[in-house]
């Protein structure tokens, strides 16, 4: 039951968190909130981060069943697996604000396709992928591949949400950077 607990978690999880990335939600806070939708990123971080935090302490307090034994080779891959996740994450931050991103500052919006993103168009969701299969390895119990799967359903929505959102901000230029570059995984050979 626990378990259910927790993938309900998740989903609760994932629908707050893609409602508040919508437009009509912040839309609606700058029609009702004018003083305060400067501060709206912040607060839709802090949530976020809040909810995660809530997640991961809940799945720590669930019954360990392991999946599989450990053993080093195991613990080494899953520490490249999320090296590598981690490493993805930062490298996509260089094209970012880390302040404007979680909040703290506002700055102009504009079309980046360099470094990373030139790439892959989800950098962040990739790193993340590389993160939670890391994770999974390295601690491999029902709970932790409960939240995995969870998280690997949601990419797909949250994709999609995002470039709804992308090409209503971007048009045409977002279109055709969809057509050219791959969403999660690198062209190998171009």
């Amino acid at each position: 039951m626990n378990y259910f607990f927790l993938a309900m978690g998740w989903t609760f999880y994932f629908f707050v968190h893609s409602a508040l990335a919508s437009e009509k939600i912040k839309h609606v806070v700058a029609l009702r909130l004018a003083r305060v939708k400067h501060y709206y990123r912040l607060f839709y971080s802090i949530i976020s981060t809040l909810g995660l935090l809530g997640l991961f302490l809940f799945q720590a307090s669930l019954p360990t069943t392991f999946l599989l034994e450990s053993n080093p080779a195991i613990r080494y891959f899953s520490l490249i697996l999320a090296t590598a996740g981690t490493l993805v994450i930062s490298r996509s931050f260089k094209q970012y604000s880390a302040l404007g991103f979680m909040g703290f500052k506002q700055e102009p919006v504009y079309f980046v396709r360099s470094g990373i993103l030139s790439k892959v168009r989800h950098p962040i969701y990739s790193g993340t992928i590389l993160l939670v299969l890391g994770f999974l390895f390295f601690h491999p119990t029902v709970a932790t591949l409960i939240s995995v799967a969870c998280i690997f359903c949601y990419l797909p929505i949250g994709i999609y949400l995002e470039e709804k959102k992308l090409i209503a901000q971007f048009g045409n230029e977002y279109v055709k950077y969809r057509n050219e570059v791959p969403a999660l995984v690198p062209r190998l050979f171009r």
